[in-house]
């Protein structure tokens, strides 16, 4: 009877581990600047949009990759910090930023907010739709 418990409870964690880990942290996505106008394709919405994964970060003119990132967030995964490498228009930087999802509610949609950990300039991204 004990074994049985014990077979159960360690199914049950790595089920809800496995789904955890399909569902990937909060920020990963495509999201667009200035509303779900700029998610679409098309002249001139190019440079609003962005796709975070965990490994890289891709935007407009530049790609990011995640050299190292960390949870904010004590309660949940919607807060991270990240060091970046990235490069575009012929330069290589290094940038720490972070990123905050604040969950859709009923008078806005889910936003993402794009923090620049040096100088706390912000950007606010819509997810778009797939």
């Amino acid at each position: 009877m004990v074994m049985k418990s014990v077979v159960c409870v360690v199914v049950l964690i790595t089920g809800m581990s496995a789904a955890a880990a399909q569902s990937g942290p909060a920020y990963v996505g495509k999201w667009g600047v200035e509303g779900p106008d700029a998610c679409r394709d098309g002249v001139g919405t190019d440079d609003l949009k962005a796709t975070f994964t965990a490994k890289q970060f891709e935007y407009y003119a530049s790609t990011c990759r995640v050299l190292s990132s960390r949870r904010l967030s004590r309660s949940g995964a919607t807060a991270h910090r990240f060091k970046l490498q990235c490069e575009g228009e012929g330069a290589k930087v290094d940038k720490d930023v972070i990123l905050v999802v604040l969950e859709k509610t009923d008078p806005r949609p889910e936003l993402l907010l794009h923090i620049d950990a040096a100088s706390w300039d912000t950007l606010t991204y819509q997810r778009c739709g797939d």
